[in-house]
């Protein structure tokens, strides 16, 4: 996403799993991660999965709180083997209604 010619964000996304969601701190609390979550939902649906799913750390409670806001609940809780930093990942999915 691009605000007066600078990224101001991007999300990525295959499949049914959000892999990144990230917003530049100039524009944070601005919607630009209301807006590419949206995106990224909008089309997990169209292309016919029934939920989103995603990956944060414990520790990053503002990723939490987000998520939880747009109706992600917890599914799994593990250790962050793939980088082996002794953090706890949790895995959270949101179901999604199907889009035309």
């Amino acid at each position: 996403m691009v605000r007066t010619g600078a990224v101001a964000g991007f999300v990525h996304w295959r499949n049914d799993f959000v892999h990144a969601l990230h917003v530049h701190s100039a524009y944070a609390g601005m919607g630009v991660g209301t807006q590419l979550m949206g995106l990224a939902e909008a089309e997990i649906a169209r292309a016919g999965h029934p939920t989103a799913r995603l990956e944060t750390d414990t520790f990053n409670t503002r990723s939490q709180a987000f998520y939880l806001a747009r109706g992600y609940l917890e599914k799994d809780r593990y250790p962050d083997l793939e980088w082996n930093s002794n953090l706890t990942t949790l895995l959270l999915e949101k179901g999604l209604e199907k889009q035309a």
